[in-house]
């Protein structure tokens, strides 16, 4: 395994730690402050540089995550099938080429995931915390669905191509192409919520 495949692996981990003691930190303040009613899923935060470059770094992450789940989807995990025809030799050197060239590109999407997750830590002022969570929650969706599509691309690689395989892989990753359009549009939405609400209240900011 790659140096550069483990620095991802260890950016989910970090991601997945992060949500969940965010989570934790979520249900302990619902707990305190039942009684008074001032638990809520849009606690907002204060303006910070902090926020807003995490912010800029989670939109930006998560539109490169669109274009890239749905070119794989659309052109390079067709190609699969392509070279099946041309025997095991060529599909396996395909595939093999394709994977070891794959770590560099998840790079951005683990990026992604640790700014939505750090969002839910250094909040903006003007960014509904339940929109965050959405999209912690969609990243926390998609490395669920991953093995699905990691599995199959590896027992393909090792073993040859496979009808059955090549299906789990496309829907699966398909699944995640769907999820990553989702967190690009709700990221849109965060960033209108940002700045619209902020230049609404705050004229000449």
């Amino acid at each position: 395994m790659s140096p550069i495949f483990l620095v991802f692996l260890s950016m989910f981990a970090v991601f997945l730690l992060l949500t969940l003691a965010a989570a934790v930190r979520w249900v302990w303040h619902v707990i305190r402050h039942s009684s008074s009613g001032a638990a809520s899923g849009t606690e907002l935060g204060g303006p910070s540089t902090v926020s807003d470059v995490l912010l800029l770094v989670g939109v930006a992450t998560a539109w490169y995550s669109v274009a890239g789940g749905w070119a794989v989807q659309l052109i390079i995990y067709p190609i699969y099938a392509d070279f099946a025809p041309l025997g095991p030799e060529a599909f396996h050197a395909f595939s093999i080429g394709y994977s070891s060239r794959l770590p560099i590109p998840l790079l951005p999407i683990g990026v992604m995931c640790l700014a939505w997750v750090l969002l839910l830590w250094f909040p903006s002022r003007y960014v509904p915390q339940r929109t965050v969570w959405a999209i912690v929650g969609l990243c926390v969706a998609h490395i669920a669905v991953t093995p699905f599509a990691a599995i199959a691309q590896d027992q393909m690689r090792n073993h040859g191509f496979s009808e059955s395989l090549y299906a789990q892989l496309m829907w699966s990753n398909g699944v995640r192409s769907v999820i990553f359009t989702l967190i690009g549009l709700l990221s849109l939405v965060a960033v209108r919520s940002r700045w619209t609400t902020r230049s609404n209240y705050e004229p000449g900011a």
